[in-house]
């Protein structure tokens, strides 16, 4: 009986052993038994894979704005350099190129073909500007321009006065008519060189 007794306790406590044993190292004061390493492997697999997934979300902000940032600064070369292009493209004001209405062009090659910076036309002939003058318009202005006022609402303005200080209402005028003081166009009549001739002579009449 007391054999039996002995054996029991012993059973128990090496019983109760084995279980302290395995809870060793969640009991405060105890050591903690070793555990197998096969558990850390994926936690640093998972580590691995946070710190990767982070990298794009913290680098992204930063390309995006330097992607940002060279946009910025490169669009305005980009528009000056395409506007510089269509600038040199594009046709010279009153050439068969340009898309304006002949009045536009007609005024258009004027102001910048033939029109100096005193507002003189440039390279005419006048000796044949005066013949084209008697033939084409002393009839009602007069051999010396002063036959007809042109400004009747205020005071006198004869031609030569008018081409000097308003060439571009006299060029307008001799190219187009002026249906208000019955004057004629001359479009079709005379030739581009010849109206420049005829308007640099105007240019010298009282």
């Amino acid at each position: 009986m007391q054999m039996r007794k002995v054996t029991f306790i012993a059973g128990f406590l090496a019983a109760l052993y084995g279980a302290a044993a395995v809870t060793a190292g969640d009991t405060p004061g105890v050591a903690p038994v070793a555990r197998p390493t096969q558990d850390a492997t994926p936690a640093k697999s998972q580590a691995q894979d946070a710190a990767k997934d982070a990298a794009p979300v913290v680098n992204a902000p930063a390309k995006d704005a330097a992607k940002d940032a060279a946009q910025a600064v490169n669009a305005p070369a980009k528009d000056a350099t395409k506007d510089a292009a269509q600038a040199v493209n594009a046709p010279e004001p009153g050439s068969p190129g340009d898309t304006l209405t002949r009045e536009d062009k007609r005024m258009a090659y004027l102001v910048y073909k033939l029109l100096d910076k005193n507002g003189k036309i440039k390279g005419a002939n006048l000796k044949r500007g005066a013949k084209l003058f008697y033939q084409n318009c002393r009839p009602c202005h007069g051999e010396d321009g002063m036959r007809v006022n042109v400004n009747p609402s205020g005071r006198p303005i004869y031609i030569g006065q008018r081409a000097r200080e308003d060439m571009p209402t006299f060029w307008y005028q001799m190219n187009f008519g002026d249906e208000d003081r019955n004057m004629e166009a001359y479009y079709d009549e005379i030739t581009l060189d010849e109206m420049k001739d005829i308007a640099g002579y105007a240019q010298t009449l009282p």
